[in-house]
């Protein structure tokens, strides 16, 4: 209790824990997922139940057979995490738990390095937490299980190793060949986006200029060879990755240029207006930090010192948005990777006020009293909501009452029909495939069982099918008489 009542960081610690319960676990706790992350999520499971193979995953028998959208290491590791700990969803929402908890983690050590001989501003590590956790499309995608919150890991974990490497001046080559391990991770994750930190050591160099520019090019080809080595290496050990390589890039990255349907926004620039909407949380509260710095002291709200820093996480979070604009398809959740780098960023702006506010802080002061059990008592109130929204539904309730509801009924492995009208609706097809490997067809085959929803017309249901007797409220089933 002593404790509580004079750490002067610890009420910003609790806000900061609470944000994170509040927007992101009490969403991770619910049932319903984005029909990208389902999607994700049913290709390592099927991985985990022997369905295709680490470099050849799998979906469905009747769409993506051969699933070629992203590189494997996600499902590779998601299937890890269901051989060991079983197949309930609260297995793949402990996977992406951790990724999240890691992320943080790694946001805090990055922090810890930068400000390694300023033990006054390191303690305030919860500041680029704070930021990173109120950041809407930061909570949504880790609610929602989609690959960049994997990817993000590793590049974040890329970016500390290079930390390390210039800000401590240590171990510089072992530290930049960890981050080209971790480049190489994130990569295999997604794909090339996962690659935008081989720059940093060129932009660390542009910012500062702490070594000579052939350093700078010997370790940036450090770098740069790191994940290429490691890709040759496999490569070399079995041609088929090879070919694995060369259709993702054709299917993925050659649909992304062009193919119209895969187009997300209206022009180039979009994305980047969406990265200032996204920071607009934490552009308010580092507003509110700033003006309570400058109304208690005169001090400058970022030091000389700290301006190359500042800098060098803004163009390293920049060359990870910026070649977002290459192609029109560009969904907010794709810039989570740069996200971590911009809150690293905002925290250097507003740590000195922060800082100067807590050293002022008496502890025996009523306001810093009440401040500590306001923290506290949020603290526990955010714990209650996680716990309260633990296994309910955050979306698509109705539809998946009726998947668990079919896979009592339908045989493991099945095929069933849907009308054309239905085809788009993935997030059925993906429930169906992730709870009970059944597989959706819109061909004219006249499979054994027949689902529609209830809001289509019933003339869509061929004429051989007829009603199966089994309470429902999305769809309605039914079993084709000629099989039965």
């Amino acid at each position: 209790m002593k404790h509580f009542l004079t750490n002067k960081t610890l009420p910003f610690w609790l806000f900061t824990i609470s944000a994170i319960l509040i927007l992101t676990i009490s969403q991770l706790v619910q049932d319903g997922v984005f029909m990208d992350g389902m999607l994700y999520i049913s290709v390592s499971k099927n991985l985990a139940d022997g369905l295709g193979t680490f470099w050849e995953p799998h979906f469905s028998k009747t769409v993506m057979s051969t699933f070629r959208e992203q590189p494997p290491l996600y499902f590779g590791l998601l299937a890890c995490f269901y051989k060991v700990f079983g197949t309930s969803m609260y297995v793949e929402r402990l996977f992406c738990f951790i990724c999240y908890f890691l992320t943080l983690l790694f946001i805090h050590k990055i922090w810890k390095s930068i400000f390694k001989t300023n033990i006054e501003i390191s303690k305030h590590s919860w500041l680029p937490i704070l930021f990173f956790a109120t950041i809407p499309v930061c909570f949504w995608a880790y609610a929602n299980h989609v690959e960049e919150t994997v990817m993000t890991l590793f590049a974040t974990m890329s970016v500390y190793y290079l930390c390390k490497a210039f800000f401590e001046n240590e171990k510089i080559i072992l530290n930049v060949i960890l981050a080209g391990v971790c480049v190489f991770l994130s990569s295999l994750t997604k794909g090339i986006q996962g690659m935008f930190p081989i720059a940093a050591i060129f932009l660390f160099w542009l910012v500062k200029k702490d070594f000579t520019f052939k350093k700078n090019v010997m370790y940036s080809c450090v770098l740069v060879l790191t994940p290429i080595i490691i890709y040759v290496l496999l490569i070399l050990s079995n041609n088929h990755i090879l070919e694995v390589l060369k259709l993702y890039l054709e299917n993925r990255l050659g649909n992304s240029f062009n193919s119209p349907e895969r187009s997300s926004a209206g022009y180039r620039f979009e994305i980047i207006i969406r990265l200032f909407s996204e920071l607009i949380p934490a552009m308010v509260i580092l507003t509110i930090i700033l003006f309570l710095g400058r109304k208690l002291s005169n001090i400058f709200f970022i030091k000389k010192q700290d301006l190359h820093k500042l800098l060098w996480f803004i163009l390293v979070g920049l060359s990870g948005t910026l070649p977002l604009m290459i192609t029109l398809e560009q969904r907010g959740f794709y810039l989570l990777t740069a996200l971590p780098l911009f809150s690293v960023a905002f925290a250097i702006v507003g740590v000195n006020s922060i800082s100067y506010i807590t050293k002022k802080m008496d502890n025996t002061l009523k306001i810093f009293i009440t401040l500590k059990w306001v923290a506290f008592i949020l603290f526990i109130f955010s714990i209650a909501i996680t716990v309260f929204k633990f296994d309910k539904f955050k979306r698509d309730k109705e539809m998946l009452a009726d998947v668990y509801q079919l896979g009592k009924i339908i045989p493991k492995g099945e095929i069933i029909s849907i009308p054309l009208e239905m085809a788009s609706t993935w997030n059925f097809h993906t429930y169906m495939i992730r709870y009970n490997y059944i597989s959706i067809d819109v061909s004219q085959n006249k499979n054994h069982y027949f689902a529609i929803e209830k809001k289509l017309p019933s003339t869509l249901v061929p004429s051989n099918y007829e009603r199966f007797p089994i309470k429902t409220e999305y769809l309605d089933l039914y079993i084709n008489k000629d099989t039965k």
